[in-house]
């Protein structure tokens, strides 16, 4: 059984459209690893090919105060406890980005802070289509792997959606086939230490 929840109309066209113009204009850096050394993450396209987009202040802690408004619904539908997320993530993926089958925390292959990750999150921010459109893209599903079977889930929602997960479920975006894909992404987590993340 893969365990998700999906959240439609998290974040209406309005609003929407001012992050992503934000997005297409701030300043972009290539996405991180974690657990590949002992003081954060390293870039390794190999595995993880996205830029990562340094977003004002101000649309940060809105998208984190709307997910916190979130927490308790997320903690009571897996069945943990959550104290806080951590800095949103605002991803840009272009044609050929992908990030391969991993876990984001609470799993015992790793042991930094991520181990108190206990709930993934994704914000779809852009349209998906099978032909090449103005602001749509193709390609770049996210899919989630069964622990005790072969099944796995494609996730391709529409803007607007919030989808979570439990952090130790497999995961990974397949290539993007054509445009971009905006995407926000975070982690709900168990303890108190909070983790602030450079944008």
């Amino acid at each position: 059984m893969i365990d998700s929840l999906t959240i439609r109309n998290l974040l209406d066209a309005a609003t929407i459209t001012t992050i992503v113009a934000e997005m297409r204009s701030s300043h972009a850096a290539a996405a991180t690893v974690y657990g590949e050394t002992k003081h954060g993450g390293t870039v390794n396209p190999r595995v993880r090919k996205v830029s990562r987009l340094a977003v004002s202040l101000e649309i940060r802690e809105r998208v984190k105060e709307l997910l916190m408004q979130q927490k308790e619904q997320l903690a009571q539908r897996f069945g943990v406890a959550l104290t806080y997320c951590e800095d949103p993530q605002f991803l840009r993926y272009e044609t050929g980005d992908f990030f391969v089958a991993h876990q984001d925390g609470n799993t015992p292959i790793i042991y930094d802070h991520t181990r108190f990750r206990k709930v993934s999150v994704s914000i779809y921010l852009s349209q998906r289509a099978a032909e090449p459109t103005p602001d749509t893209y193709g390609g770049g599903e996210l899919v989630l792997y069964s622990r005790s079977s072969d099944a796995r889930q494609l996730i391709a929602e529409t803007p607007g959606t919030l989808v979570a997960f439990r952090s130790e479920t497999t995961h990974e975006v397949l290539p993007i086939t054509h445009g971009e894909r905006y995407t926000i992404v975070s982690w709900f987590r168990s303890d108190e230490l909070k983790v602030q993340l450079s944008p």
